[in-house]
């Protein structure tokens, strides 16, 4: 090993995932971001991201374990045998800048005309939304990120990430995110996203988006909207529609003024002058959940869609839709529960450190997606019937064995029919509860249901603008 230091690259690899991250790209970005070593190191950047990397795959293991993990391919004698300190080090001098620009590579949508729900109408289906992770208790990472407002006497445990993504719902693969303190709220996250909005993509969204800006800013990148409304907002009859659905304009605060004495007054003469708004379609319906228990639960829906001609795009279909934008909250969940681990608290306790981490998790997710989709389209098979889960499994098997060259053995494994979810999946609910607590003495159980799912039928009616509520 004495003058020949090649061996120090052999740590450079994630398994069977290197085809997607490959070495050649792992050195552009350390490149493009000022991060390649002036001397060949135990340690060099490109082996340092694949390690950081790794993290991800091994949440649960230290840096030794993770790097033996890494380098248990090959015998002890032919790999570096750094310290845990080393490793630390190695990761301050990368910084998350590389991280970040080898996100932005993989980063985008993955389906093609061919994919299985993927598409509807020729429109891509995507959908955002945000969420929070919790990082190390440090003093660095409490100035930065702070503790969740809690409303008792007891702070929150540990500082929030708030992270906010733009998912294609077909294959569940990140089209773009953006993170930041907890204290930012999901909007301003959201305008960040609005460059990765297409022509020709269907946008969904929950109330939490809901407001006159956040409405005209999408709409205003080409893309196509579907958002669900707060159930009190006013949205006038302008136009109905003979499907029971109705035109509407949804204005600002001044223009909404002048549009609602214009509507006193019984629409007399032209719409106001100057009226800053948008045309929408509303559409209405009440989905009924009757349980297997005998319980039975209904509430009110009401959408808002820049897809305002009702031959072309048929209400119904467009209230059945509106579901697919639970497939960013089962994106979510790959990313926080399948891949980071249930309950963990990300590790780093710098706030650089967390960054790096957490554009690592991206990273990792986004290439397990494009692995599954890939697999998917060899066995013409809907993505959402592969298993994140099983995908993982192998990953981390791979990179114990150092096998890199084996992505139909992983294709093989996800298509297998044992491993395959049901092609039409049961309706089930399960009520809300509190997952972390603020108080170890508080809990949040509802008669003793928490965490029980319960199957249930689901039947969704349409409204007209007479009998909307």
């Amino acid at each position: 090993m004495v003058g020949d230091r090649s061996w120090v690259w052999r740590p450079g690899h994630l398994g069977v995932l290197t085809r997607w991250i490959p070495p050649s790209l792992v050195d552009e970005v350390v490149t493009a971001t000022g991060r390649t070593q002036r001397r060949v190191r135990l340690l060099p950047a490109r082996v340092v991201v694949y390690f950081v990397l790794a993290m991800g795959l091994f949440a649960d293991c230290g840096y030794r374990r993770v790097w033996a993990s890494l380098t248990a391919g090959w015998p002890r004698s032919m790999v570096a045998d750094p310290s845990a300190a080393a490793l630390r080090q190695a990761r301050q001098r990368l910084g998350p800048k590389p991280l970040a620009l080898l996100f932005d590579r993989l980063r985008g949508p993955l389906g093609t005309t061919g994919t299985l729900g993927a598409f509807w109408r020729g429109l891509r289906l995507v959908a955002w939304d945000g969420t929070c992770l919790e990082v190390a208790d440090s003093e660095a990472n409490v100035a930065r990120f702070r503790r969740h407002a809690a409303r008792t006497t007891r702070p929150a445990g540990y500082p929030q990430v708030r992270l906010t993504a733009l998912v294609e719902c077909g294959t569940r693969a990140l089209i773009d995110a953006v993170f930041g303190p907890q204290q930012y709220t999901e909007l301003p996250q959201a305008r960040a996203l609005l460059p990765s909005l297409k022509p020709g993509m269907l946008l969904l969204a929950d109330r939490g988006y809901d407001g006159f800006e956040a409405l005209r800013d999408a709409a205003g990148t080409g893309a196509d909207l579907l958002w669900r409304v707060q159930a009190g907002r006013l949205l006038p009859v302008i136009d109905p529609l003979p499907d029971g659905t109705h035109l509407t304009l949804v204005t600002d605060r001044r223009s909404g003024d002048r549009l609602t004495r214009w509507l006193r007054h019984g629409r007399r003469g032209p719409l106001p002058a100057n009226l800053t708004a948008i045309t929408l379609r509303v559409i209405s319906y009440e989905v009924t959940m009757a349980s297997t228990d005998g319980t039975c639960h209904s509430s009110t829906v009401r959408l808002v869609t820049t897809l305002l001609d009702p031959i072309r795009y048929p209400a119904p279909e467009l209230a059945a839709l509106y579901h697919q934008r639970w497939e960013i909250e089962t994106a979510y969940y790959g990313l926080k529960v399948t891949l980071r681990g249930a309950d963990r608290v990300l590790r780093s306790r710098t706030v650089d450190g967390v960054e790096q981490e957490l554009y690592a998790l991206l990273v990792l997710y986004q290439a397990s997606r494009r692995a599954i989709t890939e697999a998917a389209a060899t066995a013409h098979l809907d993505p959402d019937r592969l298993s994140l889960t099983i995908a993982m499994h192998m990953v981390r098997l791979t990179v114990i064995t150092a096998s890199t060259s084996d992505p139909a053995g992983l294709t093989a494994t996800l298509v297998h029919a044992r491993n395959l979810a049901p092609a039409q999946r049961r309706s089930r609910t399960s009520p809300r509860c509190v997952k972390r607590t603020l108080s170890p003495y508080a809990y949040n159980k509802i008669k003793g249901s928490v965490g029980r799912k319960t199957a249930v039928t689901t039947n969704i009616t349409l409204l007209t603008s007479t009998d909307r509520p």
